[in-house]
């Protein structure tokens, strides 16, 4: 028998309390940086025992790597006593704040309270005063994990800029003086700025139509921040159109997009990124919009736009990374960039939106589409809906990420009871789970049971 509750220990009679455990642990991460929750065991910690399946371990991984952000990655034991099998879920994080199911959760005594805004806040600020000192903890790499003839090239240029006044002489001496290394290891900005292993992976796709469903191209690339930056805004310039302008009586080619507010909001996207496992910065790339995504949080209470007019000064989210990148001019004079690029766009007429969430930055470019454009992508549409029709009624159909959340959540629970249960859920609006439930029942997926007042919705099983 256990003792009782606190604030780093949860109890549940079993599994079917998960989305409660999950809140839980979120809970215990921002109160305590971690916290452990046992299925299987009473309120007064009487071990009652947990049925255990084949997926019952898979299922509350899969629970918590869903839908705790920032990831985390559970520590989970089957135990037994007296003959009795019970679990222990186990987590530790420190970058808070974390949130459970778009929500975020504090741990007080062995209650899981909703965060207000003042608190919220506060974590939001630990967070960022915490961030310099996560850039300056030690990893177990030397100099030996540094790519030379890269440190050597920046030095060069950051020279030329006049930003430093000190040569290369040596990979140890020219790391400790960009305050990256110290005691001959690598800090963690030292690592991901220069690290010859690929720290880093981002992901980098273009889509057939403006519905992030048919990928045309995907790749997968690895490698240390200056790596990064460079093939992301590479696979940009390749993947959009030029457009056609006179300069001095020529017609000379440019991209759609001014390659400067390019470069400015990719920059920027590494250089304010949290780095975690399972999360990644992306690059998409759509017929009439390219969009850039990072999983770092944005100042609370800020937008780009309080940085454009000048309302704000610069919050650097990675301090050390951000100065590295502005002694190679990458990064603009701090809290310049956002005002750049909108001036850039308002100039050439380019439409842009921002998107500010508990899970990252989007920041989107909407692109000048060509007539020809258009109509390649109505005919790709069209020949893929031909060459589908031709296929079995069994194919799997192509299905948006919120149509496959709904089914996965319909298949968790049996049902469907309500839309006011789904808005509950993803934190969305009515009207959108609306349109989307009618899509899934006009795609034959889902199917009303019962009447207006009393049904529910089934996923049909084919």
């Amino acid at each position: 028998m256990f003792s009782k509750e606190s604030e780093k220990i949860e109890f549940k009679k079993s599994t079917a309390e998960l989305k409660e455990a999950v809140i839980s642990l979120c809970a215990m991460l921002n109160k305590s940086n971690g916290g452990t929750v046992y299925f299987g065991i009473k309120n007064d910690g009487t071990i009652i025992g947990q049925q255990i399946g084949k997926t019952t371990t898979a299922d509350i991984v899969n629970e918590i790597k869903n839908y705790i952000k920032p990831n985390v990655y559970p520590d989970i034991k089957v135990l037994e006593e007296n003959g009795v099998s019970y679990i222990s879920v186990e987590v530790h994080g420190t970058e808070k704040p974390y949130s459970a199911y778009r929500k975020y959760y504090i741990r007080v005594d062995d209650q899981d309270q909703v965060v207000d805004n003042n608190e919220l806040r506060k974590l939001f600020l630990t967070n960022e005063f915490t961030n310099f000192n996560w850039e300056k903890l030690a990893t177990k790499y030397g100099e030996e994990e540094v790519d030379e003839k890269l440190l050597i090239s920046y030095i060069r240029k950051a020279n030329e800029l006049g930003k430093i006044n000190f040569i290369f002489k040596s990979v140890k001496e020219t790391l400790i003086k960009l305050e990256l290394m110290e005691n001959d290891k690598l800090n963690n900005a030292g690592y991901y700025l220069f690290s010859k292993n690929k720290p880093i992976t981002i992901k980098l796709g273009k889509f057939l139509t403006d519905e992030k469903i048919t990928l045309i191209d995907n790749i997968r690339f690895k490698g240390n921040i200056f790596e990064c930056i460079n093939k992301s805004i590479e696979y940009i310039i390749n993947n959009i159109n030029q457009v056609y302008v006179y300069k001095d009586l020529r017609r000379i080619p440019e991209p759609e997009i001014p390659i400067k507010a390019i470069r400015e909001i990719v920059v920027n996207s590494f250089a304010h990124m949290r780095i975690t496992n399972g999360d990644y910065n992306e690059i998409s790339i759509f017929p009439s919009e390219v969009r850039i995504y990072n999983p770092g949080h944005f100042p609370l209470n800020t937008t780009p736009s309080n940085f454009a007019e000048g309302k704000l000064s610069s919050k650097l989210i990675n301090p050390l990374i951000a100065t590295t990148l502005y002694k190679n001019n990458l990064v603009e004079n701090f809290g310049t960039g956002f005002q750049t690029v909108f001036s850039l766009c308002n100039s050439e007429n380019i439409k842009y939106s921002y998107d500010i969430s508990n899970f990252g930055f989007t920041f989107s470019f909407y692109r000048r589409k060509t007539d020809d454009e258009f109509l390649n992508v109505q005919n790709n549409i069209k020949n893929l809906n031909s060459e589908s029709s031709t296929k079995s009624e069994s194919q799997t159909l192509l299905l948006t990420s919120l149509e496959e959340k709904i089914l996965n959540y319909c298949d968790r629970n049996g049902k469907i009871s309500s839309l006011t249960e789904l808005v509950d859920e993803f934190d969305m609006a009515w009207i959108t789970m609306q349109r989307t439930v009618s899509k899934l029942v006009k795609k034959n997926i889902l199917k009303r049971v019962g009447s207006n007042k009393i049904g529910y919705w089934v996923h049909i099983e084919k």
